[in-house]
């Protein structure tokens, strides 16, 4: 089993690397949007791995006591990796109910 200064380093270096990969997202799709190649890929990394991880990395992080001399900027960079991944995690939650219950049109 872990020891809980191995935990929350893990958990820190996953949420960070989660977030640096949702960051690394973004001009992939822009650059694919530009050059005409496929976005598929960089959506999937981004919404169904990378912002999950994050998302349930950086919860855990910070549901675990922060030991004493802890650097202020982890839990501060946690809680927004918390944040924006859980308003992402809910957007996506909405599209899944909305395409569920047909609330979107086909193509036309």
């Amino acid at each position: 089993m872990l020891t809980g200064f191995t935990a929350r380093r893990f958990l820190r270096t996953s949420f960070i690397g989660a977030a640096v990969i949702v960051l690394l997202c973004m001009p992939w799709v822009l650059a694919a949007e530009a050059y005409g190649w496929n976005q598929q890929p960089a959506h999937l990394l981004q919404s169904f791995v990378a912002i999950p991880i994050a998302f349930l990395s950086s919860g855990i992080f910070l549901w675990l006591p922060s030991p004493e001399g802890a650097p202020v900027w982890e839990r501060r960079l946690a809680w927004a990796v918390w944040a924006l991944s859980g308003l992402w995690v809910l957007m996506m939650a909405w599209v899944f109910v909305a395409l569920a219950r047909g609330m979107f049109p086909g193509p036309a």
